[in-house]
C-alpha cells in the first residue's frame, strides 16, 4: 500500500513540475513579444515544426512506429484535420491571446474549455447538466467575468480583442482536445502531437511566410526560443507521460493545472504584469472546475 501511495506521490510530481514548465513558456513569448517586437507569425511556425520534429525524434527513439498512422485513410485525414486546425488554432490563439493579454490570463482563458464542452453537449444532446456540471459551468463563467473587469462591472480590464482571442482560444481548445481521440487509441500521444506540430507549423509557415518579416534575432530571443521550444515543450510532454504512468491520467490533469499558476508568477515577477486580488479569484474559480468535475458522482 506504501509503495502504491509512493508511485502516485512520484507521478503527481512529475503532474507539478508539468504544469510549472508548460507555464514558463508564455510568459518568455511575452517577453518576446514586449522587448524585443516578435510576432506570434514569427514564433509559432518554427515553433511548431522545430518541437513537433524533435518530439517525433524523441518518439523514435522510443522505439514508437512514428510513420504507422499515415497507413490507414481516416486516420491520415483525421490526422491532417487535428493538425491543421486543432494543433494549428490552439498554438496560433494562443500565443495571439499571450500578445493581446499577458500570459496568466491567456492560460486561464484556455481553461474554460469543459465549461464550453459541457454546454456544447447539453445544447446538440438536449440534456440538463448534472449538478456539479451546472456549479463548474457557473465558476467558469463568474471566474472569466472577474478576470475580464478586475470585479468592476463597468469596465473591462482586459481589451474587446483579447476577450474575443481567449474565448476563442477556450473554443480551439474544446477541438484539439476533441479531434485526436480517436488517434489516440491507437497511437502515441507523443506521435500524435509531434505530426500534428509539423503539419499545422507546416500550414502555418506556408501561409504567413515568417522569413519574410523584419525580426533581429539576437543572443535573448535564441535563449528564449530554446526555452520555449525545450523547457516549454519537450521537457513537460515527457514529463506529463511519466505523470499518466505513476498517477494516472486524472491525477496527472490535475496537478498539470498549475500551468496558468506558473504563467502568472514568471509573468508578475520577471515581466512586472500587474494583478490584483481580484484576478487571483477569477483564477482559482476557473481553475476549480476542474477539480469539480474530478468529484466522482454517488451511485443510486
Amino acid at each position: 500500500m506504501k509503495q502504491d501511495r509512493k508511485i502516485k506521490m512520484k507521478g503527481c510530481l512529475f503532474a507539478f513540475m508539468t504544469g510549472t514548465l508548460w507555464g514558463i513558456s508564455s510568459p518568455v513569448a511575452q517577453f518576446l513579444f514586449e522587448r524585443k517586437n516578435i510576432v506570434p507569425e514569427w514564433l509559432v511556425p518554427y515553433r511548431m515544426l522545430l518541437a513537433g520534429a524533435l518530439l517525433l525524434i524523441y518518439a523514435g527513439i522510443r522505439g514508437q512506429d512514428i510513420f504507422g498512422v499515415w497507413k490507414d485513410k481516416k486516420d491520415r485525414i483525421r490526422l491532417l484535420i487535428f493538425g491543421a486546425t486543432g494543433m494549428l488554432g490552439m498554438q496560433y490563439v494562443f500565443f495571439c491571446a499571450v500578445k493581446e493579454m499577458n500570459a496568466g490570463t491567456a492560460t486561464i482563458f484556455q481553461y474554460l474549455n469543459p465549461a464550453i464542452l459541457i454546454i456544447f453537449f447539453a445544447v446538440v444532446h438536449k440534456i440538463l447538466p448534472s449538478k456539479k456540471e451546472m456549479i463548474s459551468v457557473l465558476a467558469a463563467v463568474v471566474g472569466i467575468f472577474l478576470v475580464a473587469t478586475h470585479g468592476d462591472f463597468s469596465t473591462l480590464a482586459v481589451s474587446g480583442k483579447g476577450v474575443f482571442l481567449g474565448l476563442l482560444l477556450a473554443v480551439v481548445a474544446c477541438i484539439y482536445g476533441v479531434l485526436p481521440a480517436p488517434l489516440l487509441r491507437k497511437y502515441s500521444a507523443e506521435t500524435v502531437s509531434a505530426w500534428g506540430m509539423i503539419i499545422g507549423g507546416t500550414v502555418l509557415m506556408l501561409a504567413v511566410q515568417p522569413w519574410r518579416i523584419k525580426t533581429e534575432v539576437d543572443t535573448q530571443v535564441a535563449v528564449a526560443f530554446a526555452v520555449i521550444i525545450v523547457v516549454g515543450t519537450l521537457l513537460p510532454f515527457c514529463f506529463y507521460m511519466a505523470a499518466v504512468k505513476y498517477a494516472g491520467p486524472v491525477y496527472a490533469g490535475l496537478f498539470s493545472c498549475m500551468e496558468p499558476v506558473g504563467a502568472t508568477i514568471v509573468a508578475a515577477v520577471y515581466l512586472g504584469t500587474k494583478f490584483v486580488k481580484v484576478d487571483i479569484l477569477g483564477f482559482i474559480l476557473v481553475l476549480s472546475t476542474l477539480f469539480i468535475l474530478a468529484i466522482p458522482e454517488k451511485e443510486k
